[in-house]
C-alpha cells in the first residue's frame, strides 16, 4: 500500500528532521532552520490538515526572520507543534502495525 509505504518512510527520516531543526536553532542558524522546516513541512503535506500545514508555514516564515524577537516566538510555536508531531507518529505506526 503506498500510504503505508510513505508513512513508513516519513517515520524513518523525521528524527533527522527534528534533529536539523532543532541544531539550526541552537545554533542560530536563521538559513538552515528555514530549510530544515521547509522540508518538515513538505513531508507533512502528505498527512496533516490544511490548518496543521500553515502552522508549519508561520514556523518556516518565522525562521526566515533574523530578529531575535521572532527567533523567541519561533520557539514557542515549535514547542506548540512539536508535540502534535508525537501524535502523528503514533498515529502513523498504528496505521501501518509498526
Amino acid at each position: 500500500m503506498l500510504i503505508a509505504s510513505i508513512s513508513q518512510l516519513f517515520l524513518a527520516e523525521l528524527p533527522d528532521m527534528i534533529k536539523c531543526i532543532e541544531d539550526a536553532y541552537q545554533q542560530t542558524d536563521h538559513k538552515g532552520l528555514t530549510s530544515a522546516i521547509h522540508r518538515l513541512k513538505s513531508a507533512l503535506g502528505n498527512f496533516v490538515t490544511s490548518s496543521y500545514y500553515q502552522e508549519f508555514s508561520g514556523l518556516e516564515t518565522a525562521a526566515s526572520n533574523n530578529s531575535v524577537t521572532l527567533h523567541d516566538n519561533w520557539l514557542m510555536k515549535w514547542n506548540v507543534a512539536k508535540p502534535k508531531l508525537d501524535t502523528l507518529v503514533l498515529e502513523l505506526k498504528e496505521m501501518v502495525g509498526s
